[in-house]
């Protein structure tokens, strides 16, 4: 029997690792810096509770497993690791059978599945984003057309034990602006290319025209869907001048709510955050596209992650 591990690979959309401060540039120019600053505070330490404490955090992120041609894949803990296998061995953990509709999936009594807050029940088909728990481990799926994709997480990790916070730029009320919103008249479905040199799709949705200093400046926001689920925020993965410095070099990105109406929207860089590929080899990232390239220094923000730490 072949037993297989997989070499840790790069990030998806981190868009639920955003914490939007609740505070707009307008507050803090008439409501005064303190309560900007204690919402800046706040979401910085809900997100680095959820480096911490959250069974997907991606400092817990090991492998990456992306399972195609094959009729089932049978997985098992062997040397603390968990791996998978096409053949069945005597009491897998679990197994994925592959049907023409999809994955369905089987475990021990000890293994469960949730969809959100529901659980699944063993035979179901897997959806995206479901989160199985065996042991210490939890893996997270991501079917397709022609293959399923486990992203599996080790909460026992060295980086996760020594994990305190993550290293940022001091809150600068500098860096919230209100942007206006210029749509293009007809979003255009695009293939970004990611770090795996491969493929993500995305609406190209708006510009958003902004300065900071007086410099004139502008970014293009991508939306995951127009309707529906991930149509509500904005995906704005840019570079700048600190990239590859202060920063990681394989972008910053930035999420925000779009607005229920009018043309105008609260960017807060200092809410910027690392793709999760920086974290972890286990994710496929976007890259951001040249036309966001920023000519300043975006002091603000999370900087680039020190694997010593």
């Amino acid at each position: 029997m072949k037993f297989k591990i997989s070499v840790p690979c790069i990030c998806l959309l981190a868009a639920g690792m955003f914490h939007a401060s609740g505070i707009s540039a307008d507050d803090v120019a008439s409501k005064g810096q303190e309560a900007w600053l204690k919402s800046i505070h706040e979401s910085w330490l809900e997100e680095d509770k959820e480096f911490k404490n959250s069974p997907t955090s991606p400092l817990a992120g090991v492998s990456r497993f992306e399972i195609s041609e094959v009729e089932s894949a049978h997985f098992s803990i062997r040397d603390g690791q968990l791996g998978w296998s096409p053949e069945k061995t005597a009491q897998p953990v679990f197994s994925l059978m592959s049907m023409e509709d999809g994955w369905k999936w089987t475990g021990q009594e000890d293994v469960s599945v949730k969809r959100g807050d529901e659980s699944t029940q063993p035979g179901s088909l897997l959806a995206t984003g479901d989160k199985l728990k065996a042991g210490r481990f939890t893996v997270s799926f991501y079917p397709s057309a022609d293959k399923i994709t486990a992203l599996v997480f080790d909460p026992d990790t060295q980086r996760i034990k020594e994990f305190r916070t993550l290293d940022r730029f001091e809150a600068n009320p500098n860096f919230v602006v209100t942007a206006e919103i210029v749509k293009f008249e007809s979003p255009e479905q695009l293939d970004l290319v990611t770090g795996l040199q491969r493929f993500k799709k995305q609406y190209r949705y708006a510009r958003l025209q902004f300065e900071i200093d007086g410099a004139p400046l502008e970014l293009t926001a991508y939306k995951y869907a127009l309707e529906g689920d991930g149509s509500g925020y904005f995906f704005i993965p840019f570079t700048d001048k600190t990239t590859g410095k202060q920063t990681y070099g394989g972008g910053r990105y930035l999420f925000a709510d779009e607005p229920a109406q009018g043309d105008k929207v609260e960017l807060d860089f200092n809410l910027v955050i690392n793709p999760l590929c920086s974290y972890a080899a286990i994710y496929n990232c976007i890259v951001p596209t040249r036309e966001n390239k920023l000519p300043i220094a975006v002091t603000a923000g999370v900087k680039k992650y020190d694997y010593r730490h």
